[in-house]
């Protein structure tokens, strides 16, 4: 494993959910739920499924999306301790 690139990853990700957050607020989370989340996931799954299946080689929007999932699934485990906000 390269554990530079993952911790690279990682701050990418992070920085994402910061700048997310700052655009749609902590309510909208909360509005959603868990389960919400799960289906924000689900979508992200779909849409990478997509990509794959049909050769859509936009590497970008394939890297963005596989964070977006990350980024979730980030969000699903801070609803499960109750640390949202």
């Amino acid at each position: 494993m390269n554990e530079q690139e993952m911790k690279k990853i990682c701050r990418e990700i992070e920085e994402l959910l910061k700048k997310k957050n700052r655009t749609y607020g902590d309510q909208n989370v909360i509005k959603m739920g868990k389960l919400g989340v799960l289906t924000r996931i689900e979508e992200k799954i779909e849409r990478l499924k997509h990509m794959i299946n049909n050769n859509i080689e936009d590497k970008e929007s394939r890297e963005d999306t596989w964070k977006d999932v990350a980024g979730f699934g980030i969000i699903g485990v801070m609803l499960e301790r109750g640390k949202w906000v």
